[in-house]
């Protein structure tokens, strides 16, 4: 269950993203043709530089949104994506009640469950046709300072790894990796990490 809503929540993402690229690139077009018939001229970068933040930050919005809806298990967290590409992720672990412990403080299960979330979203990202299924087989915690303000967690996931476990998974059907997924508060210090070992498994789409 928790993979057909994974699979529903990217394949919502990124339709909403391939629609609002569709819509940036009209909106640099009649940008640029506006500016020229008033005898201004921007190169491409300009152009870019002005509207490229735009369709990644409503598609991150989405996934966000879906994350604290469809989700049974983090529903309610406010797990916020504010980072994806095909090999980084960052996301917020705001500080609200259902995340921080008696004192306050965040929760140790919390960050463990945002962690677990965000690795599974950036490999998702490089999921081949079929049933793709991620699986946690161990987590490794350190915690370095208590937080009782919002968290950012950030992995990034090297190429090499990405292609030989995706190879794994094409020869094999299975494969394992370790993830690392970094704790930072909200002055950009580290303050933990939690290492997870992730298990892949694939069952080729039917011709």
């Amino acid at each position: 269950m928790n993979q057909q809503w994974l699979t529903i929540l990217m394949s919502k993402g990124i339709e909403l993203e391939q629609n609002l690229r569709q819509q940036l690139q009209q909106a640099k077009d009649g940008l640029k043709t506006q500016l020229e018939e008033r005898g201004i001229r921007l190169s491409a970068a300009d152009l870019a530089a002005l509207l490229e933040e735009v369709s990644p930050k409503a598609s991150h919005a989405a996934l966000s949104y879906a994350l604290d809806i469809v989700r049974p298990f983090s529903a309610g967290m406010g797990l916020r994506i504010s980072r994806l590409s095909d090999n980084q992720v960052e996301m917020v672990v705001p500080s609200r009640t259902r995340n921080l412990n008696d004192t306050k403080q965040m929760h140790e299960g919390a960050l463990i469950t945002a962690a677990i979330e965000a690795a599974k979203l950036l490999w998702m990202r490089h999921a081949p046709l079929g049933n793709f299924e991620i699986s946690v087989a161990g987590t490794q915690a350190e915690f370095f300072k208590t937080q009782t303000a919002d968290c950012r967690l950030r992995m990034e996931l090297p190429e090499t790894t990405r292609e030989v476990v995706l190879a794994e998974v094409r020869d094999q059907r299975e494969a394992q990796a370790e993830a690392e997924v970094k704790i930072y508060d909200e002055n950009d210090q580290a303050v933990g990490s939690v290492v997870l070992q992730l298990k892949f498994k694939h069952t080729p789409a039917l011709a």
